[in-house]
C-alpha cells in the first residue's frame, strides 16, 4: 500500500457519505496553522521553510479553537503548518486531541527540533512526520539560508524511524531545480526507511505576468517530466493524476475549498497562497467567496500556481475525470510500499 490502508479508507468513506448528502464543495483536508506563520512553508511556496519562533504578543490559537475549526470543518486528514509548529507551546497536547479523534495527522517540520519531542506521543499509525527537504546538504542549506540544517534534519528523520513513526518528506521542485540532486537525496532517505515522498511546486511570491507565467509553467512542467522518469521507482505520495497536471498532460480545477488553512485571524479566503483576506467560520468561506473568479485564466495572482491545495485536492476529489482514472488511482495505492524503493521497470 501506498498510503496507511487505514487513511485510503477513511478518505473513500468521507467522500461518499459526502456525496450521499449531496455536498457540491467537500473538504478533504484541513490545514491548521496554530502560530500564524507563513501559510506556505509546508509545501514549499516560500522556499524557505524557517520557523518563525513565539514572538512576544504573537496571535496564536488555542488547542480549543483548533477542535472547534476540526468541529466546523469535518476532514479525514488534517495538517498542523505554517512557520515551525514544533514550537507551538500547546504542540503535544493539540496532536494528542486531533489523533483522539481519529484523524489522520501530518505535521510539518523542517526537522531540528524533532528529537526533542518525540516523547510527545507514542508512533500511532495514523500520525506522520513531514520534514521538509529540498535536496541534498549544499542544496537544502543555500534553500533555507540556515547552514547545518540539513544535517539536524536528518538527525531528526533517523530518531523518529528509530521510535518507529511514519516519516515522509516534502520536496519543493522550483524552476532550477537539479531533479538528479533530489533522486540523490531520496536515495540517501531510502536507506533510511522513509516512508514516502511528496513533490510540491514552486509559487513564486512576485505576480508574474501572461508571457513570464507561460515560461514559468513549461519549465516546472520539464522538471516534472524529469521528476516522473527519476523519482517513479520511490513511493511517491503524489497522486497519478496531480503529476499529469503538473506535467501538462491535462487540466484540473483549482478546488482550493478542499484544503482549507485556519490561522489566528480565522479562514484564509480564499486560499492559503493567496490570502487576500479572511472569513470567520469555514461555512461562510465557502458561501461567500466567489470561486468562479480564481484559478488560471481568471486571477494574475493564479497564473503561476498549482498548488497541491488547490489542484492535488482536485485530484483527490475526482474532478475533471477522464476515464480510466478511478483504475488509476487505485493501482498507483495498492502498488506503493510505505517505505520500500519498487524496481524500475526499464524499456528493454
Amino acid at each position: 500500500m501506498r498510503y496507511p490502508l487505514g487513511l485510503a479508507l477513511d478518505s473513500a468513506r468521507h467522500l461518499a457519505s459526502r456525496k450521499l448528502r449531496g455536498d457540491k464543495k467537500i473538504p478533504i483536508i484541513l490545514s491548521l496553522d496554530p502560530l500564524g506563520g507563513s501559510a506556505s512553508t509546508c509545501s514549499g511556496a516560500d522556499g524557505n521553510g524557517n520557523g518563525n519562533g513565539v514572538l512576544p504578543g504573537r496571535a496564536m490559537l488555542s488547542v480549543e479553537q483548533c477542535l472547534k475549526a476540526m468541529q466546523e470543518c469535518e476532514t479525514p486528514v488534517v495538517v498542523i503548518r505554517g512557520g515551525e509548529p514544533l514550537e507551538y507551546p500547546e504542540i503535544a497536547r493539540l496532536t494528542r486531541e486531533i489523533l483522539s479523534q481519529d484523524k489522520h495527522l501530518f505535521l510539518c517540520t523542517d526537522g531540528v527540533m524533532i528529537r526533542r519531542h518525540l516523547h510527545m506521543i507514542p508512533p500511532y499509525t495514523n500520525f506522520f512526520w513531514n520534514v521538509k527537504l529540498h535536496g541534498t546538504q549544499e542544496v537544502h542549506d543555500a534553500r533555507t539560508a540556515r547552514p547545518g540544517v540539513f544535517g539536524e534534519a536528518l538527525d531528526g528523520i533517523k530518531a523518529a524511524k528509530n521510535g518507529g513513526f511514519f516519516v515522509v518528506v516534502t520536496t519543493t521542485i522550483y524552476p532550477d531545480t537539479s531533479v538528479h540532486d533530489v533522486a540523490n537525496l531520496y536515495e540517501t532517505l531510502h536507506a533510511m526507511h522513509v516512508d514516502g515522498y511528496l513533490l510540491s511546486p514552486h509559487y513564486p511570491s512576485q505576480q508574474l505576468c501572461r508571457n513570464s507565467a507561460a515560461v514559468f509553467h513549461d519549465q516546472m512542467r520539464a522538471r516534472f517530466r524529469e521528476a516522473t522518469e527519476l523519482l517513479g521507482e520511490y513511493n511517491l505520495l503524489t497522486s497519478p493524476v496531480y503529476l499529469e497536471y503538473l506535467r501538462g498532460e491535462r487540466e484540473l480545477d483549482c478546488c482550493s475549498w478542499g484544503s482549507p488553512l485556519y490561522g489566528p485571524q480565522g479562514w484564509a479566503a480564499p486560499c492559503a497562497q493567496l490570502n487576500y483576506g479572511f472569513e470567520q467560520s469555514y461555512a461562510t468561506l465557502v458561501e461567500k467567496t466567489v470561486w468562479e473568479n480564481y484559478g488560471r485564466g481568471m486571477n494574475p495572482r493564479c497564473e503561476p500556481c498549482a498548488s497541491p491545495g488547490g489542484y492535488e485536492t482536485a485530484a483527490i476529489l475526482g474532478m475533471n475525470p477522464k476515464a480510466g482514472d478511478f483504475w488509476k488511482m487505485l493501482a498507483w495505492q495498492l502498488n506503493g510500499r510505505l517505505g520500500e524503493k519498487r524496481e524500475r521497470t526499464r524499456k528493454s
